[in-house]
């Protein structure tokens, strides 16, 4: 039997929760959260690219995939984005402002 997915998880839709993040400055960036697991493809890589239009530019957006979104990447790119790996279930990315040298 499977645990239970958190109240956050698919059961309840795709969910966005703002949460802190400490950059390697010092300085505290904001982050939104996505878990996408469960949703079968193209739905997480639609739901990505919507949030991401609509969020604010300070925003990282953290999400939690099933699988390596692929066909991502390409568009994160065009969007000035980066997909930058964090430990946890599945496949966890925040996708965060491509920061200028």
């Amino acid at each position: 039997m499977k645990p239970p997915r958190h109240p956050t998880g698919p059961a309840a839709g795709p969910a966005a929760q703002a949460a802190p993040r400490a950059e390697a400055d010092g300085a505290a960036a904001r982050s939104e959260f996505l878990d996408l697991r469960g949703l079968s493809p193209p739905q997480p890589l639609v739901t990505i690219l919507r949030r991401l239009q609509s969020l604010d530019d300070a925003l990282d957006l953290v999400v939690c995939l099933d699988r390596d979104p692929v066909m991502l990447y390409p568009e994160l790119a065009e969007l000035g984005r980066e997909a930058v790996p964090e430990p946890g279930d599945g496949v966890r990315l925040r996708l965060r402002r491509v920061r200028s040298p």
